[in-house]
């Protein structure tokens, strides 16, 4: 499923070249094409109106997306294409405690992006196909239970034991390298004589795979609340049949996410 993803994109792009190539505008094709016999010098042709080419103008800047917060360097391929490029970073930790159980929680997202800016209209709106690489993106969590406090797996009531307390632990983790596609508005490179400051905006996902996630529970576990009646969890096959129905409502959860929305803005420097 991955391979045929990243061939779809790879059309795209070969897309976005041929068009590029056929749009251009019509002073620069006059400056391509050869001399009519008996024709004397071409019009001149005014450098401030010309679109920037390979390599000849950039742009940086800072960016915020559901990926983290981040910054892009992006330069001209053709008058109306561009590479970007850049990272992303979040990571929140909190200790909290609900109904007397205490746990922690991390989410931590870290990634590289790369994406071809195409305008097809000679505008400000672009179509950007890319790719997220590098990426550590997970959600982390555990908890301690406290001895004689309730929880609950598959719908079955249980009490942790005062021997060996509960530990519970789980997460998300996702694609490592994924296709990406946003549409936006906004040039992240100079065009002719607009300013250099500019505030982009963009719309897209991620089309990663299934994420991969965990849950754990280790310990001794009771079914009473006198705590008479209990077991080590690794021992006990009806409580592991448990853990892995709720591993399972996890799995599904998560799977939503092999499709990551992401809304982006920021402020760039165009140079």
């Amino acid at each position: 499923m991955a391979t045929h993803r990243l061939q779809f994109f790879v059309l795209v792009l070969a897309a976005c070249c041929a068009a590029t190539v056929l749009g251009q505008p019509p002073a620069e094709r006059a400056s391509n094409a050869p001399l009519a016999r008996g024709a004397g010098i071409q019009p001149a042709v005014s450098r401030g109106s010309t679109p920037a080419g390979f390599f000849q103008r950039y742009g940086i800047g800072t960016y915020a997306s559901p990926l983290g917060f981040g910054g892009r360097i992006a330069t001209s391929l053709t008058p109306w294409m561009n590479l970007r490029v850049g990272g992303s970073f979040f990571s929140f930790t909190t200790s909290r405690s609900v109904s007397g159980i205490p746990f922690n929680a991390n989410v931590r997202f870290q990634s590289e992006e790369a994406q071809i800016d195409w305008y097809p209209f000679h505008g400000s709106f672009h179509l950007s196909p890319g790719v997220m690489f590098g990426s550590s993106n997970r959600i982390y969590g555990s908890a301690l239970i406290p001895a004689g406090n309730s929880f609950t797996l598959n719908s079955v009531t249980y009490y942790s034991g005062s021997s060996n307390p509960v530990h519970a632990s789980g997460g998300v983790w996702f694609s490592h390298t994924a296709p990406m596609l946003t549409v936006g508005w906004g040039n992240w490179v100079r065009q002719e004589s607009r300013g250099h400051w500019m505030f982009p905006f963009e719309a897209g996902a991620v089309f990663g795979s299934d994420p991969h996630t965990a849950l754990n529970f280790s310990g001794t576990v009771c079914t009473d609340s006198a705590l008479t009646f209990c077991r080590d969890i690794s021992n006990d096959p009806s409580v592991q049949a448990n853990i892995k129905a709720e591993r399972d409502k996890l799995q599904k959860d998560a799977n939503w996410l092999r499709i990551y929305p992401v809304i982006a803005g920021g402020v760039v420097y165009r140079f």
